[in-house]
């Protein structure tokens, strides 16, 4: 498996490459903990490993490890000229260091080089530090969606999904 080249300057020690479906155990965990602070509106975890496998069929994902340990992860699809960007997640112990920042321009520089031009993501409207957080990064708001089925079966209060993109070029 390759690192990446050409990243964002990373902190000594820290390695970041693509994900294969053999990581999925430690992604789990990962990411199902960074998004622990969402089971005031859901009622299971994040993920789990069938969503997991369905998204390695639809795009890819990015892992940055500190040492022999997962700490951060990003999922990336190409849809054309835009590039959707979600699940970054960064792990409890290791978050409000940059280290989303960080891999957030990864997954950026990873869809331009695929000839995207513009990258887009959502947040749940319920979350509201986060469109400010993305704002900062370049994201302007481009829409509000219904969430899809699977997250509706799961939430236990109505939202919206925003939408934000970003041009990367």
């Amino acid at each position: 498996m390759s690192k990446l080249t050409d990243a964002p300057t990373l902190p000594a020690g820290l390695t970041v490459r693509e994900a294969t479906t053999r990581d999925i155990p430690e992604m789990l965990e990962v990411v199902n903990a960074a998004f622990v602070e969402e089971n005031f509106f859901v009622n299971r975890p994040r993920t789990n490993a069938a969503q997991l496998e369905e998204q390695f069929r639809l795009g890819r994902f990015l892992l940055a490890h500190q040492e022999a340990q997962l700490v951060a992860s990003v999922y990336y699809e190409v849809l054309g000229e835009r590039g959707y960007i979600g699940m970054l997640a960064v792990r409890p112990g290791h978050q409000r260091n940059g280290l989303g920042r960080r891999m957030l321009q990864m997954a950026e520089q990873t869809l331009r080089g695929l000839g995207c031009s513009i990258a887009q993501l959502t947040v749940v409207s319920v979350r509201t530090e986060l469109p400010p957080v993305y704002r900062k990064f370049g994201y302007i708001e481009a829409g509000i969606e219904d969430p899809p089925k699977e997250l509706m079966e799961k939430l236990t209060m109505p939202v919206k999904l925003i939408r934000m993109e970003k041009r990367l070029r």
